[in-house]
């Protein structure tokens, strides 16, 4: 299944967002989810801070979070210009999650949940990624736009 993950680019490499972040994410290689560093029972450490823990990648249907980013005066949420959206593949069976929790494991497959209440796609929280490519903008654009939604602009220095 193709889908979609932003990832942080540091000296022409990707790296995850906020949790694990200095892990190298290197295209084209099937890469296994850890759980990451511990913050307490059900927290994950993470650069912003403890997070709460659902182990896995964290990837989407179309590449758009716009409640992650840098805030401009206008009080518009902008994509960070040290970010960019992969295209990834996952593979697996969808594992059915019960509750409003999701899974404090890695799970076998992928299962869908949401994290935030203006995700209008859930997340597909998956045991293994492959990243194919990075998305130029302009195709970030045409298919958020084809799924009826405006492309979060890059915040521009």
């Amino acid at each position: 299944m193709t889908t979609y993950k932003l990832v942080r680019i540091k000296a022409g490499k990707l790296y995850p967002l906020f949790v694990e972040c200095s892990r190298e994410l290197p295209m084209g290689e099937w890469l296994e989810a850890d759980v990451g560093e511990l913050a307490g029972e059900n927290s994950v450490a993470s650069r912003i801070g403890p997070l709460s823990l659902r182990p896995g990648w964290h990837s989407c249907t179309v590449p758009f979070a716009n409640w992650i980013g840098k805030r401009g005066k206008n009080g518009r949420l902008y994509q960070r210009p040290d970010t960019a959206w992969v295209e990834c593949m996952v593979e697996g069976e969808q594992v059915e999650v019960k509750g409003r929790r999701g899974l404090r494991t890695i799970p076998d497959g992928w299962y869908l949940f949401r994290t935030n209440p203006l995700q209008p796609f859930p997340w597909i929280i998956s045991n293994k990624i492959s990243i194919i490519r990075i998305l130029p903008p302009s195709e970030v654009e045409q298919l958020c736009r084809k799924a009826g939604l405006e492309a979060q602009p890059v915040w521009e220095e």
